[in-house]
């Protein structure tokens, strides 16, 4: 079986997306300028494979993307913590756009689940600023526990303006999905 093949099958098209946006995570957060070509050129392969997807829409990727560097610009401003290299840095831009891909076509089966869309967020989303800032990416300015709790909120929010969105707006996959769970 080919690459090719796999990745059109929604297994593989998400398992590539999750371990692939892992090797974003690492080049961004623990290289972040050191690493910035790097970076780049994973996200770059990232947006071009995800792209010649079914499920991909560009409108969705800039809005994803246009609200996850809000997201930071926020928490930055509500003096949270400040991240290496400035307030919304080069690394962590890159780092949202292989983010805004990897979500549209790996985390595709949210669609419509609210409910499960917040939890993911608010689990997942401070876990990773919480290891960034052990790594140096960024230094918190409030206690921990605040981080926490902001984080886990805006993410949660995100992530349900993300099953919503994709419900929405998503490619012929999403409509594929809400014809099954019709059947």
């Amino acid at each position: 079986m080919s690459l090719a093949s796999s990745l059109a099958r929604p297994f593989g098209r998400r398992l590539f997306g999750i371990l692939w946006f892992d090797l974003v995570w690492l080049s961004a957060v623990a290289g972040r300028h050191d690493w910035l070509l790097v970076t780049l050129g994973l996200v770059l392969t990232q947006i071009v494979v995800s792209a010649r997807t079914k499920i991909f829409n560009w409108t969705l990727y800039l809005g994803l993307l246009g609200c996850g560097i809000l997201l930071e610009w926020l928490v930055v401003a509500l003096d949270v913590l400040s991240f290496t290299g400035g307030l919304v840095p080069l690394w962590l831009v890159l780092l949202w756009c292989g983010f805004a891909a990897m979500i549209i076509t790996t985390l595709d089966w949210l669609a419509g689940r609210y409910f499960a869309a917040a939890l993911l967020g608010a689990i997942s989303g401070p876990v990773t600023y919480a290891v960034g800032v052990r790594l140096g990416a960024a230094e918190l300015i409030r206690p921990e526990w605040q981080m926490w709790l902001i984080y886990g909120t805006l993410w949660a929010l995100y992530m349900m303006l993300y099953a919503w969105a994709i419900k929405r707006f998503g490619g012929s996959d999403v409509k594929d999905l809400d014809n099954q769970s019709a059947d």
